[in-house]
């Protein structure tokens, strides 16, 4: 039996919920890069694009894939 991670991983195009920051919030996966495991997410409400840890540990929640 295979074991499932717990969190999510975001893809290319997930919302996804900033847990570790409150100014933050909601946020766009634009790119993620596999050789540094960031990924690039766009948080409209400050403005910025900020590169962020892609392996979940917890300090983001997947709001909606791009199939979903």
């Amino acid at each position: 039996m295979l074991s499932k991670p717990f969190h999510t991983t975001a893809e290319v195009g997930s919302w996804i919920k900033d847990e570790f920051r409150a100014d933050r919030s909601l946020g766009y996966v634009l790119t993620i890069d596999l050789d540094t495991n960031m990924m690039l997410v766009r948080f409209p409400k400050i403005r910025k694009d900020t590169w962020l840890a892609w392996k979940n540990d917890g300090h983001y929640i997947v709001i909606g894939n791009k199939g979903s």
